[in-house]
């Protein structure tokens, strides 16, 4: 199976200099699924296709409460942008 094509818009390019060490290595093995499978994340209500925006939360650790969200679009046959990283504090059960 072959990886989906991933890029970065700018806003994300910057926002990935602002996370840290850790946070970025969270990131980048998101990537690295959406890559896989871009369906991974949750869909964003309201956009047509072919493209669609998805969310994908992942936590900085098992029991973490932090976690590091992935912004991104996919178009079938073109890939996926990423549009922003952003810090993402959750609760716990």
């Amino acid at each position: 199976m072959s990886e989906v094509p991933l890029e970065e818009a700018e806003p994300a390019r910057k926002a990935f200099v602002d996370l840290t060490e850790g946070e970025q290595e969270v990131a980048l093995d998101a990537l690295a699924l959406i890559g896989r499978d871009p369906t991974v994340g949750r869909e964003i209500p309201g956009w047509r296709p072919p493209s669609v925006e998805y969310t994908y939360t992942t936590p900085l650790a098992r029991d973490s409460a932090e976690a590091v969200t992935v912004v991104y679009t996919h178009t079938p046959g073109l890939g996926v942008t990423v549009v922003y990283y952003f810090r993402d504090p959750q609760v716990v059960d």
